[in-house]
């Protein structure tokens, strides 16, 4: 304070000069600097003034310079007082002066100050932009604080998208730099910002070390704001460690300073941060009271981020009233403001993700609201909105059906009424909810049927169905895969003893339902409560899951029908709204046993991945990519000429992406992953026209699992590129039980049936083999998208 108190004395005296001598120059620069020790103050209202008579005097004179100064400052006071669109104004005068004049340190400053105008609006892809820019130039002249002040933008923009990881390692950059150059300012509030970094994940106490250290450095430099900030997030973390009345005296500090200093943003927040105390006392009435007051101001401001946080936290308290009809129209609310702001992010499907897996409450309060209201159908077209968006939109700009990105502009419950008069199989979608699974049962011609069942997990576990799952699969040694020895494919497909008797007087095995077998719990909670809507002419099932139910082997949950997945009810009325002649008929990519012995950590031949690949070449009449001829530049360069991509090769077990052969050009003494590794972003760029991708790799059916977006793959790249249908596997795979098991797919394929049919008949070849009956052998594969066929060239002998 003392030092912001001097330097207004010290520039009225400058001021007072500068008149008496006709200095107009010197006046206006005067003015300007009082401005900015006034917004430093958090007076942001005499600031402006100061600014003004700047900005006045600058036209005068013809200082260009100046005047784009005043401009910029005008906008950071406007910023301050939460009026963005007349701080982005401002700012984008200033820009212009700054390029016409070329200064390039103006030019900078205008796009940091853009970028955090936009950033408030919710507009962070923008945001992004423009911080980048700045960033760039700070770099290229040398300024440091320029340069600290981008990163620490920048961090703050990958904390509103939710990549915390990705906004702490910016907030550090920026902290570096700050105690480097000695700004006490840009320290201090890097310290907050990294608080707040670590408050969403979780760590409380690391981030009241950083608040508390932020609250120090604003109240030595006298900056009320940052004080109010510091307070107002002390406040967060103390609630969110369950020390609510510590955390509301906060929060009052903070809403006493934001209105004293009359920043608009920081007083939503406050009373935000009230409610949210109240609320978790129980205080119901009081918190709805604090949340409309931010409310109000959000609106007021433009903040569309709080106010689709407000309304969601509106929707909580309801629904804890009971008053369930008002807790749905908050939560509507809510998700219309997300969807607006995740539609501003474009085609930038990571920060997509991020944002609505950050928002993921309000989607399920939604449905789980409606539901509580016996609102069945809205339900279900609630749970779909939010499900698998990303994929959606990709699905929706790669078969031009839409030209908006924004997942914002789809109607949900237009397109399940027009997927329903496509629906050639029974489809469940899953929604689950603790551990009940909530079932919607849609057949074309009838009502949607709604049924729930339950699954029992450890309630210790950070995700109990998940560690149900896995204890399942640990069960049939899943994760246990057998790597072939040097043997041909027909000594491997002669051990195979098979009881299958007299064509069509088969005995069928018991379904999976049984007893003995590890997934029935699932059966459980998923098939049962549903079995007696199926008829006796079902044959197969699509099935719409959640959460770790992406990873269930369905073919061991259910051996009686053929199963197939899809994301979203959504994606699979995209897929099946493709004009027929989209999707090559012809043509196949067969990728086998990549040479990947130059690596630094060389990873083992695949013989039988080679043999498997050249088995199918056969089929097809084609020739294989093996060996060194499988390189990742090879596969990329035809993927997209062909109807059937087939890959047997060594997979990521984390995300399913595929080691291929490097591309012979690499610059450094071994390749590195950019030159062999075929990653999802690399899938995702080729347009594909292929109606198969079979990836015999293992885990092609793994990836993050996220709650809205499903599993984020390989799998996924390849519908998001424009596969029509993928076969995966969910774990790592035995050789020689995936040779048999191909052999099989293709020749049920060649036979003109469906991909489904043929993997299904081709797991209960193994199934019933005396080699591969164990269920980790035939479980594996899963097919995603739409059940389609295969044509093949005519042989010679059938030609004549």
């Amino acid at each position: 304070m003392g030092d912001d108190q001097k330097a207004i004395e010290y520039y009225e005296k400058r001021l007072k000069i500068a008149i008496e001598i006709g200095d107009r120059g010197g006046e206006g620069r005067a003015y300007g600097n009082l401005g900015n020790a006034y917004q430093s103050l958090g007076n942001y209202q005499k600031a402006i003034e100061y600014h003004e008579k700047d900005l006045k005097i600058a036209i005068e004179i013809g200082d260009r310079g100046g005047e784009g100064e005043a401009y910029g400052n005008l906008g950071n006071a406007y910023q301050s007082l939460g009026n963005y669109q007349k701080a982005i104004e401002y700012h984008e005068k200033d820009l212009k002066i700054a390029i016409e004049i070329g200064d390039r340190r103006g030019e900078g400053g205008a796009y940091g100050h853009l970028g955090n105008a936009y950033q408030s609006l919710g507009n962070y892809q923008k945001a992004i932009e423009y911080h980048e820019k700045h960033l760039k130039i700070a770099i290229e002249i040398g300024d440091r604080g320029g340069e600290g002040r981008s990163y620490g933008s920048l961090g703050n923009a990958y904390q509103s998208l939710g990549d915390y990881r990705k906004a702490i390692e910016y907030h550090e950059k920026h902290l570096k730099i700050a105690i480097e150059i000695g700004d006490r300012g840009g320290e201090g509030r890097t310290y907050g910002n990294l608080g707040n970094a670590y408050q969403s994940l979780g760590d409380c106490q690391k981030s009241i070390d950083y608040q508390e250290k932020h609250l120090k450095i604003a109240i030595e430099i006298g900056d009320r704001g940052g004080e109010g900030g510091a307070y107002g997030s002390l406040g967060n973390a103390y609630q969110s460690l369950g020390d609510y009345q510590t955390g509301i005296e906060y929060h009052e500090k903070h809403l006493k300073i934001a209105i004293e200093i009359g920043d608009r943003g920081g007083e939503g927040v406050a009373y935000g941060g009230l409610g949210n105390a109240y609320q978790s006392l129980g205080d119901y009435r009081k918190a709805i009271e604090y949340y409309k007051k931010q409310l109000k101001i959000a609106t007021e401001i433009g903040d569309q981020a709080g106010e689709g946080r407000v309304y969601h936290n509106i929707g909580l308290v309801f629904f804890f009233l009971k008053e369930t009809e008002n807790a749905v129209d908050n939560f509507v609310s809510a998700v219309d403001v997300f969807n607006s702001l995740r539609s501003l992010l474009k085609s930038q499907d990571n920060w997509k993700i991020n944002f609505r897996e950050l928002h993921e409450e309000a989607y399920i309060a939604l449905w789980v609201s409606l539901l509580r209201i016996k609102k069945i159908d809205e339900a279900l077209f609630a749970a779909e909105q939010g499900r698998a968006q990303t994929l959606s939109d990709n699905l929706l700009l790669q078969y031009e059906l839409n030209s908006s990105s924004s997942s914002a502009t789809i109607d949900t419950k237009e397109t399940i009424l027009r997927l329903f008069t496509k629906l050639s199989s029974p489809t469940l979608f899953l929604a689950i909810e603790g551990f009940t699974t909530n079932i919607w049962f849609l057949r074309r011609g009838m009502k949607t049927v709604f049924r729930q069942g339950r699954l029992e997990g450890d309630r210790r576990e950070k995700d109990p169905l998940l560690a149900l799952l896995q204890s399942s699969l640990e069960e049939i040694k899943a994760e246990e895969p057998k790597r072939c020895e040097d043997r041909t494919f027909d000594e491997i497909e002669d051990e195979c003893s098979f009881s299958i008797g007299v064509r069509g007087e088969e005995v069928e095995k018991p379904a999976s339902s049984s007893l003995d077998n590890p997934f029935k719990p699932f059966y459980d909670a998923v098939i049962d409560p549903i079995l007696d809507m199926l008829e006796p002419q079902d044959d197969d099932l699509v099935i719409v899951p959640d959460g770790a139910l992406c990873f269930t082997p369905w073919s061991a949950v259910f051996e009686s029908i053929r199963i197939r997945i899809v994301p979203s009810l959504t994606t699979y009325q995209v897929i099946l709204s493709v004009p027929e002649g989209h999707h090559k008929k012809n043509g196949a990519l067969l990728v086998g046993n990549p040479c990947l012995r130059e690596l630094k950590k060389p990873l083992d031949d695949l013989p039988c991945a080679q043999e498997e690949v050249e088995m199918i070449a056969s089929i097809f009449k084609t020739t294989p990519l093996t060996g060194i001829h499988a390189t990742k530049a090879e596969v990329m360069k035809r993927m997209s000429s062909v109807s059937l991509i087939h890959i047997a090769a060594h997979g990521n077990e984390r995300t399913g992406e595929i080691a291929l052969s490097p591309n012979p050009a690499w610059s450094s003494k071994f390749p590195q992953r950019k030159d062999y590794i075929l990653k999802m972003s690399d899938v995702q760029a080729a347009n594909l026209r292929a109606r198969l991708v079979v990836l015999s790799c293992c885990h092609s059916g793994r990836g993050r699992v996220l709650k809205g977006e499903g599993v984020i793959g390989i799998a996924r790249a390849f519908l998001a590129a424009g596969a029509r249908s993928v076969l995966v596997t969910l774990w790592a795979v035995d050789d020689e039980a995936t040779m048999v098991f191909m052999k099989s797919f293709y020749q049920h394929l060649k036979k003109g049936k469906t991909a489904s049919a043929a993997v299904q008949q081709s797991m209960k070849f193994l199934r019933e083999s005396e080699q591969f009956s164990e269920m980790k052998y035939w479980a594996p594969f899963q097919l995603i998208g739409d059940d389609v066929k295969i044509e093949f060239e005519e042989d010679d002998d059938v030609k004549k």
